[in-house]
C-alpha cells in the first residue's frame, strides 16, 4: 500500500524549537472520550486524522509528514491544530500559491481559537498542506498548527488570549 505524506511549511523565518512530547500509544490512533478529546496518546497517528483541537508532538524539520504523535493537551506538547481548510479542486497550486492560501486561513482563523489577533499574540503558527502525492489521492486540506516559539506548552492554546 502507498504511503502519502501532507507537506510542512513554516509561516515564518523562526522555526519551532520544540520537544516530541512522550508517546505511549500502540495502535496508531489517539483515544478519545465522548467530546472527541484525545485522552491517551498514540506515537504514529496517521496525519489525515488530527482534528481540531488535536495536541501534537514535535515533527521537527521534515518537510513531509506521514505519522504525528497525537498527545492529550493537559500533557506537554509541540503544537495544536487550530482550523482546517480545503484547496480549491483542480490542478495542484504551487508553492506560493498554497503558502498564500495557509496564511490566509491560519491568520484568519488564528483569533477565533486563540482568543488574541496573530498580530498581537506571542504565539506563531505552521501549517500542513497537500503534497502532489495526496494531491493525486484527492487531498485538499490545510491545517493549521499553532505553537508557541518559547517551546513545549502544557495546556490547550484554545482560549490563550496570549
Amino acid at each position: 500500500m502507498a504511503r502519502t505524506f501532507r507537506a510542512a511549511a513554516a509561516a515564518s523565518a523562526v522555526a519551532a524549537a520544540v520537544l516530541l512530547g512522550g508517546c505511549s500509544g500502540d495502535d496508531g490512533e489517539p483515544r478519545r472520550d465522548a467530546s472527541g478529546n484525545v485522552t491517551e496518546t498514540a506515537d504514529a497517528a496517521d496525519v489525515f486524522d488530527v482534528r481540531v483541537g488535536d495536541c501534537l508532538g514535535d515533527f521537527g524539520d521534515s518537510e513531509q509528514v506521514e505519522d504525528v504523535a497525537v498527545v492529550p493537551c493537559d500533557g506537554e506538547h509541540a503544537q495544536e491544530v487550530y482550523a482546517t481548510g480545503q484547496v480549491p479542486d483542480g490542478e495542484l497550486p504551487g508553492d506560493d500559491d498554497l503558502r498564500a492560501q495557509a496564511v490566509e486561513l491560519c491568520t484568519t482563523e488564528f483569533q477565533t481559537y486563540v482568543g488574541l489577533a496573530y498580530e498581537e499574540s506571542a504565539l506563531d503558527f505552521t501549517w500542513l498542506q497537500p503534497t502532489a502525492q495526496s494531491w493525486d489521492q484527492g487531498d485538499r486540506e490545510l491545517v493549521c498548527l499553532v505553537y508557541d516559539p518559547a517551546g513545549p506548552v502544557t495546556g490547550s492554546l484554545q482560549g490563550a488570549n496570549r
